[in-house]
């Protein structure tokens, strides 16, 4: 044979052990093999669905999410997670994760039979509370034990926090025996009205005292707590000095900050800031704002149209207190789809939405976003390219020089540059 006939076999033998190991990856280990076996006709399972254990091609182990039939009992149910994880412990060695998805409840499954039959009986007992919708347990990878749950509250609405909190406590209690030591984490919702996210602990008894202090004398609406901080939603701003004044009478280890309907807060963010700027304004300034949002280092204003855009940024820049921020945005419209948007530094919002205005005030243009990276203009109608390329000189001086200026059709497609001389 020669040499060249020899390199072409070696190079099909690689090539045909390459294949026969992605034909094996992909049709399954035999790990794989041995759940299907197991569990294919199992009385309590709908279905399963399986993967490697951290989801990556050629990776080894099994990750196993099992469907379990709608009528299956409770004792079925804690039956079937013996039965998984039996087929855990005997695997041991290599890298199994099981989980049971039941109605409206999900259960991680352990090589320990008693902390996961106990694990999917204290889930059906949350499951089984009026108060709650659904329920997820979780472990953290290697974790012997449950150390996770997520509980979404049934019934939103004003009685929502005392059940939050009442949960809270309880139920590290009841899954104390599941958890193999580790501190539960907790994540107790109601939609966007009511939220508790951390671990157990006695900060959510300080939280509850607040929540009463405030909800006890003026509307509340919302709730988010974690530890150290929470953020109450007044049902007006006009309650916002009443309620920092019952919070404040409350001795807690806690940061208490108000959001509302005219000022909505980021992560982290007091708004004292975004307050501090808005009290700096003419009434009749403030009375075009619909709201703002802030994350006390940006605050975004938002109006119904261009016009008042154009004087609520005039009166942004001219006002010292808007030097607190690093950028104000002014938006009119939808926030997700907005037919004018401005990003700018303080001191050159009032201009560069003026200049804005005057491109919306043509007929042929539907929308314009602009920030110091860039600027976008979208044309009411079709347009050719040449039609648009003519549209890129109005955008200079709308984002800082450089940056990319687009003109689009409503269907996306368009032409751009970079702005540079």
């Amino acid at each position: 044979m020669s040499r060249r006939a020899r390199r072409r076999s070696v190079v099909v033998v690689l090539l045909g052990v390459l294949t026969a190991a992605m034909l094996t990856a992909c049709s399954g280990s035999a790990l794989h093999g041995d759940f299907r076996a197991a569990f294919a006709g199992d009385e309590a399972v709908e279905d399963f669905e399986l993967s490697t254990a951290d989801n990556m091609p050629f990776a080894d182990g099994l990750s196993a999410e099992v469907r379990a039939r709608d009528t299956a009992s409770g004792d079925e149910l804690v039956a079937l997670a013996d039965r998984l994880s039996e087929f855990a412990r005997e695997h041991e060695a290599e890298d199994v994760r099981i989980t049971i998805e039941a109605a409206e409840l999900i259960v991680p499954v352990f090589a320990d039979a008693a902390i996961s039959a106990g694990a999917m009986a204290r889930g059906l007992d949350l499951v089984d509370d009026d108060r709650v919708d659904s329920v997820v347990l979780s472990a953290r990878t290697e974790a012997k034990g449950i150390t996770g749950v997520s509980i979404r509250l049934a019934e939103p609405g004003a009685g929502s926090p005392v059940a939050a909190f009442d949960l809270a406590r309880t139920t590290p209690v009841l899954l104390d025996d599941v958890t193999g030591g580790a501190n539960l984490h907790l994540t107790i919702a109601a939609e966007d009205q009511v939220r508790i996210d951390g671990n157990a602990g006695a900060w959510v008894d300080d939280v509850e005292q607040v929540w009463h202090a405030v909800s006890n004398e003026v509307p509340v609406t919302g709730l988010r707590a974690e530890p150290g901080r929470l953020k109450l939603t007044l049902a007006t701003e006009a309650d916002l000095g009443a309620a920092q004044a019952l919070s404040a009478a409350r001795a807690v280890d806690l940061v208490v900050v108000f959001a509302s309907p005219l000022v909505l807060l980021g992560a982290e963010a007091s708004g004292d800031s975004a307050r501090a700027l808005l009290g700096a304004l003419a009434s009749a300034d403030v009375s075009v704002v619909r709201n703002v949002w802030t994350d006390d280092d940006r605050v975004e204003f938002f109006v119904d149209s261009v016009a008042q855009a154009t004087s609520t940024a005039t009166a942004l820049s001219a006002r010292p207190e808007s030097a607190a921020f690093t950028l104000l945005t002014v938006t009119v419209g939808d926030p997700d789809e907005p037919s004018l948007s401005v990003t700018a530094a303080p001191t050159r919002l009032g201009d560069i939405v003026a200049s804005a205005g005057d491109l919306l005030a043509d007929g042929d243009v539907a929308s314009l976003v602009s920030t110091p990276r860039s600027a976008t203009l979208v044309m009411a109608g079709d347009a050719t390219d040449a039609e648009l390329e003519s549209r890129l000189s109005a955008l200079s001086g709308l984002a800082d020089e450089g940056s990319r200026r687009c003109a689009n059709r409503s269907d996306g497609t368009g032409v751009c540059d970079s702005g540079a001389p």
